[in-house]
């Protein structure tokens, strides 16, 4: 409990720093592009997010899920390596998927080889680090964990503001600069992270030598795919409700709508993302250990602290944005974007609720239920495709930001409901608690 305690308040200040960075990314950068430019590279950002969701964030919910029973008996090197197998299983359809976006971006976004080209360099190195920074979090190894994320939070808007500085408001610039950061800090980190040990060579179920050619196909493999299969879907469905409305706005108003938009959207919901993801980084490895355990008193208990600490902080949130948008905004953005602080509550309110909506679907995270997760996002996108679209042809910008906490609201309820039915599940069938070793082959 002292480890937990400890690692919880290192977490949050290294956390709070870190989200500093991403505010003050926010800050240079809309002092120095106007709406427009800043709408154009929130766009490409945000088409680099779907790919990520796609690509990499499935299979490492996989290995978070996993890397209990595999650490007890090889190496984390086992679950980076299955990633990268895996991951090289999708390079077809990542290459076709690919080059159709870039295709559409250069046709008819406006877009240049150049930028695609960097924004797929962008791409690729964020999507290992994303395989990482998810290991050292099972792992634990939340100063490594804090140290990547902070540089990369404060080098990416401090190298684009030099890029700024040096040839102008060019947002190809901007994006090179993000590129050169990204590169740079996934070679620092990543190489000789995770050594090979003497146990990690042999699977624990045949004793055999792991990943020849000759034991596929590889049980661990095998069992990543099935988790993360469900998921896949996940990365078009929470695009949709947490970036697409940008999209929407660009189409029906103009770029630069979306960049007032996109600008109070980041400052407003970054506070929420990072109390979420402090309070995740923190608990949720040791609910996952605890359910791989069976431990469900535990994991029960870890669960309720997790959706107290998380519904308290961010309430306090909502509060703040209520009474000091306007204040907020004229510290953390550029002149230019001030007149959107009024948008900011709105969507602070939804994040809130999203951020506890998070939590109880971590719920079927833990046991495997991956498909109920995806029920949960179909759900929210039901409600963001219905409620944005009426919210900024009824309202404007003022519509879009008052969707926010009513599709994130659908979401929460569903995620209750079905983190509820498993946690009955479990309860009935305790054995279903537990899982069973992922290196195992079935019968």
């Amino acid at each position: 409990m002292k480890r937990s305690l400890r690692e919880a308040v290192g977490l949050a200040l290294g956390t709070s720093v870190t989200a500093l960075g991403t505010l003050v990314g926010v800050r240079v950068l809309t002092q120095f592009l106007p709406p427009s430019g800043y709408g154009a590279l929130s766009l490409i950002m945000g088409v680099s997010v779907l790919a990520i969701s796609l690509v990499s964030t499935p299979l490492t919910q996989a290995a978070i899920h996993f890397y209990p029973s595999v650490a007890t008996d090889g190496s984390p090197r086992l679950i980076l390596q299955s990633l990268l197998r895996c991951t090289i299983r999708m390079a077809p359809w990542i290459l076709a998927g690919g080059l159709l976006a870039a295709l559409i971006y250069m046709e008819w976004g406006g877009g240049t080889l150049t930028l695609t080209a960097l924004a797929t360099a962008l791409l690729a190195a964020d999507c290992w680090r994303a395989a990482n920074l998810s290991l050292l979090n099972a792992a634990r190894r939340h100063r490594r964990y804090v140290a990547w994320t902070f540089l990369d939070a404060w080098g990416r808007p401090l190298a684009g503001a030099a890029a700024v500085f040096a040839v102008g408001p060019s947002v190809t610039a901007v994006l090179a600069a993000y590129v050169i950061v990204s590169v740079t800090l996934l070679l620092a980190f990543s190489i000789g992270l995770w050594p090979a040990t003497a146990n990690a060579t042999r699977t624990p179920a045949t004793g055999a030598p792991y990943g020849n050619s000759a034991d596929l196909p590889n049980p661990l493999d095998a069992r990543m795919w099935s988790y993360a299969l469900p998921l896949i879907p996940l990365g078009v469905i929470g695009w949709a409700s947490n970036l697409g409305d940008r999209y929407v706005i660009a189409g029906v108003l103009s770029v630069a709508d979306a960049g007032l938009y996109a600008a109070v959207y980041g400052l407003a919901s970054a506070p929420f993302m990072m109390v979420g993801g402090t309070v995740e980084l923190a608990l949720r490895p040791i609910h996952q250990t605890a359910v791989a355990a069976g431990n469900q008193a535990r994991a029960n208990f870890i669960l309720r602290a997790w959706v107290t600490a998380v519904s308290a902080v961010c309430g306090l949130g909502v509060l703040v944005l209520a009474v000091g948008h306007r204040e907020v905004a004229a510290v953390c953005v550029g002149a230019a974007y001030r007149q959107a602080s009024g948008l900011m509550p709105w969507i602070g309110l939804g994040y809130a609720i999203r951020s506890v909506s998070y939590v109880f679907e971590r719920v079927s995270y833990a046991y495997a239920r991956t498909h109920r997760v995806l029920v949960t996002q179909l759900w929210a996108v039901a409600a963001t495709v219905v409620a944005t679209p009426a919210g900024v042809l009824l309202a404007g910008l003022k519509g879009a930001a008052m969707a926010v906490p009513v599709y994130f609201t659908v979401q929460c309820l569903v995620a209750v409901v079905l983190a509820r039915r498993t946690l009955r599940e479990v309860n009935v069938r305790p054995e279903s608690a537990g899982l069973d070793h992922p290196l195992a082959s079935r019968a």
